[in-house]
C-alpha cells in the first residue's frame, strides 16, 4: 500500500483521489439505509406499496339488470374503491438512540488532572475552549450520530479571535506577554447524515495519517459542486470537480497534530432490532385495519319484517317465519393475542439494546423517587453497557482533550511548555440521579476520618469549577474565623480581669 506521502505525489488528480478513497480500511456506510431506518417516515410501512398495497373495498356489488324491451340481462360488474391502509411508524431506533446517548455524555465526561502552576493556565484555556465551543451539547450530537450513522468526525481549526483570549486573561494573569494571540479553535462535525462521506487514511500500524472528506455544494446560481478535502499532518488540501477534478486551494493548518477525531462502529446500534420493530409495525397496522372494519357491531336479521314500530329509542323489529332472529356480530373473544405479541416485541428490542423504558407509564409504580445506590442498582445494565461504548467514546474524547492541549501550545506560545507536560485523564461517567447531600455526607466521613485529603473530599462533590481556588478560599475563611475566635477571646479575658478587679 502507497504512503500518504507517495499519494499526495501523485501528479494525476483523479488517481490521486481514488488512492484517498483506498486508505480506508472499512466499507463506506450506506447513508440512504440508516436514514431510511432512522427517519419513521422512511419506514418500509409507509414507502413499500407493493408489500403494503392500498385495500380494496367493494362499493357496489355485482347484479343482473333484466330489460323487459329485449328480454336481456345484462351484467353490471361490481365497483370498488382503492382504500389507503393504516401505516403506523414506530420511531423505535430513535428512541433508543436518544436514551443511549442521554446515559453516555449526559453527565459530561472528567477531566482528571492535578495541573501545576505553571500549567494552570492552559487547564483553564482548555476548559474555556471546550465551553466556547458547546462541547457540552456537541458530545450528544457526536454520540448520537455515531450511534446511528456507524461514524463521525471533528474537525477543528482556527479562526480570527473575537476577544476570546481577553476574557481569560481577565481571570488568569500573565497567560501571554505583550502580544496576544490572532486566533482562537472552533470545531465542526461531519457524518453521513450531513451530506459527507468520510474516507479516513490508515499507514500499516493503522495509525490515522490523513483523513478526506467528500460533499456537495452550491454556488451562486445554484449549481450543485462535489468537493473533495483532505488533511494531513501538516497541510489542507482542496479539490472540485469541474470538468475533471481541479485544485482549488492549499494551507498549512498550523497544527502538531492531525485536525481530526474519528470514531466508527461496524454496524448502527440499532440494526439488530429492524425485524423486531417491522414485525411490530405492521402487527399494528394491521391490527388498526381490523378494528376499522370489524369493531362496530354488524346487526343480522333472520325471517321476514312483520311490524316496524316505536320511536327512536322504543323501535322495535318484528320479525316472523321459521328461525326468525335478530343478532349483532360482534368479537366473542379479546384479542390478547395482539396485545401479548406486541409487549413482548417492545420489551425485547429495549431489552436487546440495554435501554430503559424511561416513561410515565414505566415508572409511575416505582414509589419514591429513586436515587444514589438504588438509582445505579435498577440501571446497572444501563451503566454496564456505558462502559462498553466507552471503549470507543472515551478513546475519542481522550484524543480530543490531546488534541486541543497540544493545539493550545500551537496558538499561544506561552502555554507550549505547559502542553508538553500537562497530563489530563478522560474518564466517561454514565448519567444517574445526583443525590448532592449523599455526597457531601461521604466526602465529610471520608475527610474526618483522614481517608480523603479536603481537595479530594471537594472533588468528589464535584460541584466546584476549579478545586484548588476552593481550597484556597476555604483556608482564608478558616483563618479569618480562627482570628475572628481568638479576637473574641481576647475581648472576653480582658473583660473578665476587669471584672474581678476589687471595687476601691
Amino acid at each position: 500500500m502507497r504512503t500518504i506521502d507517495e499519494v499526495l505525489r501523485i501528479e494525476d488528480i483523479d488517481q490521486k483521489i481514488a488512492y484517498l478513497k483506498k486508505g480506508r480500511k472499512t466499507e463506506l456506510p450506506d447513508a440512504v439505509k440508516l436514514y431510511n431506518d432512522w427517519n419513521p417516515n422512511r419506514h418500509e410501512i409507509i414507502t413499500d406499496t407493493e408489500k403494503y398495497p392500498k385495500i380494496k373495498i367493494t362499493v357496489e356489488k355485482e347484479k343482473e339488470v333484466y330489460d323487459e324491451k329485449t328480454g336481456k340481462t345484462t351484467t353490471i360488474p361490481k365497483k370498488t374503491k382503492d382504500v389507503e391502509p393504516n401505516r403506523i411508524a414506530l420511531p423505535i431506533e430513535q428512541d433508543i438512540v436518544n436514551i443511549q446517548t442521554a446515559f453516555t455524555v449526559g453527565t459530561e465526561p472528567k477531566m482528571n488532572c492535578e495541573p501545576e502552576e505553571n500549567e494552570q493556565g492552559l487547564f483553564s484555556a482548555l476548559r474555556k475552549v471546550l465551553e466556547k465551543n458547546k462541547i457540552k451539547y456537541q458530545n450528544k450530537r457526536i454520540v448520537r450520530s455515531w450511534l446511528s450513522e456507524q461514524e463521525c468526525a471533528e474537525y477543528w481549526y482556527v479562526v480570527k479571535d473575537d476577544g476570546f483570549w481577553a476574557k481569560l486573561k481577565r481571570k488568569i494573569a500573565n497567560l501571554f506577554g505583550a502580544s496576544a494571540p490572532e486566533y482562537r479553535l472552533k470545531s465542526v462535525i461531519w457524518s453521513p447524515f450531513r451530506g459527507d462521506k468520510l474516507y479516513p487514511f490508515f499507514d500499516d500500524s493503522n495509525n490515522l495519517v490523513a483523513f478526506s472528506r467528500e460533499y456537495k455544494k452550491k454556488d451562486l446560481d445554484d449549481m450543485e459542486i462535489t468537493c473533495f478535502m483532505t488533511i494531513t499532518a501538516d497541510s489542507v488540501y482542496q479539490w472540485e470537480l469541474s470538468d475533471g477534478w481541479k485544485l482549488v486551494s492549499s494551507f498549512k493548518h498550523g497544527f502538531k497534530k492531525l485536525p481530526i477525531l474519528y470514531c466508527y462502529r461496524p454496524e448502527a446500534y440499532c440494526e439488530k432490532i429492524k425485524t423486531l420493530r417491522v414485525r411490530l409495525e405492521k402487527l399494528l397496522s394491521n391490527y388498526a385495519d381490523c378494528i376499522d372494519y370489524h369493531f362496530f357491531p354488524i346487526l343480522m336479521l333472520f325471517g321476514d319484517v312483520q311490524n316496524f314500530s316505536g320511536e327512536f329509542k322504543s323501535r322495535v323489529v318484528e320479525l316472523t317465519g321459521q328461525g326468525a332472529n335478530a343478532q349483532y356480530l360482534t368479537w366473542n373473544q379479546v384479542p390478547t393475542t395482539v396485545q401479548y405479541e406486541a409487549e413482548t416485541l417492545i420489551n425485547q428490542m429495549y431489552a436487546l439494546t440495554n435501554t430503559p423504558r424511561i416513561s410515565f407509564d414505566a415508572i409511575k409504580g416505582s414509589g419514591n423517587v429513586l436515587s444514589g445506590v438504588a438509582f445505579d442498582y435498577v440501571f446497572l445494565s444501563t451503566h454496564l453497557n456505558v462502559e462498553n461504548l466507552a471503549e470507543v467514546i472515551g478513546e475519542f474524547m481522550q484524543r480530543r482533550v490531546n488534541f486541543l492541549v497540544s493545539a493550545l501550545g500551537s496558538v499561544n506560545s506561552s502555554l507550549e511548555k505547559a502542553a508538553e507536560t500537562i497530563d489530563i485523564n478522560v474518564e466517561i461517567e454514565p448519567y444517574r440521579l445526583e443525590n448532592l447531600s449523599e455526597k457531601i455526607d461521604t466526602a465529610l466521613k471520608a475527610k474526618n476520618g483522614e481517608l480523603w485529603s479536603q481537595q479530594r473530599a471537594i472533588t468528589f462533590v464535584g460541584n466546584i469549577d476549579n478545586v484548588l481556588d476552593e481550597v484556597e478560599q476555604i483556608k482564608e475563611e478558616q483563618a479569618e474565623k480562627q482570628q475572628n475566635e481568638i479576637s473574641k477571646q481576647e475581648k472576653l479575658s480582658k473583660f473578665s480581669s476587669k471584672s474581678n478587679q476589687p471595687v476601691k
